[in-house]
């Protein structure tokens, strides 16, 4: 005779294998579902990040960051993310936060220089002249001549009015870089501000008798006549220079901080000063 009792433990035993393979297979639709959300998550911000390239490319900073903002939230880990918000948002004139996006970068990525000359810019900006001295000098350490730095940092020396220290870092980089005219130019009003020593000052007009003399040269030597009170003599310079230059070029010289200084001091009353660019 046989009991019911004798066939409980194969069936139990068949209902737990039932019952573990319905389990693993809800398990695997899940791990499924999970990867494939995932896949299209990560899809979705490469899609974003190659029109996010597209906008800074076409300097559509603030486009670039909002499509840069949905990337972080879909994929936070995507490579080179904070540089690129960074650029956006310099871009896009939000600085303080542009220098926030640069602090971020730079946690892991320390020897970035490009994008610590953007956090000093940023900072400068903001008028926190120390974090700017600070990153400026330390990514100098990495790269001595790159020329964002060495740019960024001798316009900080100035603004700190210190002229002379602003000249040394530039003659450092014409040292290597001679024929670089924007430097030349930044080089010689870094000494317009300072102590012109007669030395130099027949130096540059030597310059400006030859033939070879630029628009920037013609500037620096109206920046002087400015500066002596030679107000005819400057106005005839800047005249040459306008005629060697493109209205852009002039207009970023003659808005040049000690230039408008010099301007302003030598300015008959009642003269209407230079208006300084938005």
């Amino acid at each position: 005779m046989i009991h019911d009792s004798d066939c409980s433990p194969p069936a139990s035993r068949l209902l737990v294998i039932f019952s573990c393979l319905a389990l693993a297979g809800v398990l695997a639709l899940f791990v499924l579902f999970y990867y494939q959300r995932l896949a299209q998550r990560e899809l979705r911000a490469m899609v974003l990040l190659d029109r996010a390239n597209a906008a800074l490319n076409s300097n559509a900073g603030v486009e670039a960051e909002v499509l840069l903002a949905e990337v972080a939230e879909l994929n936070p880990a995507t490579p080179g993310l904070w540089r690129r918000r960074a650029i956006a948002r310099m871009k896009s004139g939000q600085t303080a936060e542009a220098a926030t996006a640069a602090r971020e970068h730079l946690k892991e990525n320390p020897n970035d220089t490009g994008i610590a000359a953007l956090l000093g810019a940023a900072l400068i900006m903001g008028k926190d002249y120390a974090g700017a001295d600070q990153a400026l000098s330390t990514a100098l350490q990495i790269a001595p001549l790159q020329r964002d730095l060495v740019q960024n940092l001798s316009e900080l020396r100035r603004l700190q009015k210190r002229p002379t220290e602003a000249a040394a870092l530039i003659d450092q980089y014409l040292a290597t870089n001679p024929s670089d005219g924007f430097f030349q130019y930044k080089r010689a009003m870094a000494e317009v501000a300072g102590d012109l020593t007669d030395t130099r000052r027949k130096a540059i007009a030597e310059a400006l008798k030859g033939e070879q003399a630029t628009a920037a040269l013609y500037v620096v030597g109206a920046a002087i006549d400015f500066r002596d009170g030679k107000e005819d003599a400057a106005r005839q310079k800047l005249e040459k220079a306008g005629q060697l230059a493109t209205p852009q070029d002039m207009r970023t010289m003659l808005e040049d901080e000690f230039f408008q200084s010099h301007i302003k001091i030598s300015q008959p009353a009642g003269s209407p000063a230079a208006a300084p660019r938005p």
